[in-house]
C-alpha cells in the first residue's frame, strides 16, 4: 500500500492517467499540485488529445494548459468522492488556472458515472 500523497502514491495515480474518463474535443495537458503545510507541494499531470486521455507523470507539468490547486485535505476529500471537484471549485477549495475550456470540459467530465468508477477504480489500485 502506498502512502498517500508519496512518490509511489503519485506515481501509481499519473499511471492510471490513460484511463481516465475522455473529455471530448479537449486537448491539453492538466497539472495538479497538492499542498502539504505552508511550503510543500507535490503535483503530477496527465493530457489529453482530442478527448482521449494519455500519458501522465510526477510532477508539475510547465506547459501545462491547466493548474489545478488543492489542500492536502481537500485533495482527499477528492480523492475518495466525499466532495465532486465541480463543487470544490465553486466553494474555491480547488484552485484554478489556465485554459478556461479545458477546466469546464473536465469539471464536466467529472460528474459522470464514468468518472466516479475511475475515482473508485484509481482508490482500489493506489490502496494495495
Amino acid at each position: 500500500m502506498a502512502d498517500w500523497l508519496s512518490e509511489e502514491w503519485l506515481q501509481g495515480l499519473a499511471d492510471l492517467a490513460d484511463s481516465r474518463p475522455p473529455v471530448p474535443g479537449i486537448t491539453g495537458t492538466v497539472s495538479v499540485a497538492i499542498t502539504i503545510g505552508r511550503r510543500d507541494q507535490v503535483a503530477y499531470h496527465w493530457s489529453y488529445r482530442d478527448g482521449v486521455p494519455g500519458d501522465g507523470g510526477v510532477g508539475a507539468a510547465a506547459d501545462a494548459q491547466l493548474a489545478l490547486l488543492a489542500a492536502n485535505d481537500d485533495a482527499a476529500a477528492l480523492m475518495s468522492g466525499e466532495v465532486e471537484p465541480s463543487v470544490a471549485y465553486m466553494r474555491g477549495r480547488l484552485k484554478a488556472s489556465g485554459d478556461g475550456a479545458l477546466l469546464l470540459a473536465y469539471l464536466e467530465s467529472t460528474a459522470t458515472d464514468q468518472y466516479r468508477e475511475w475515482r473508485s477504480h484509481a482508490a482500489s489500485v493506489l490502496e494495495n
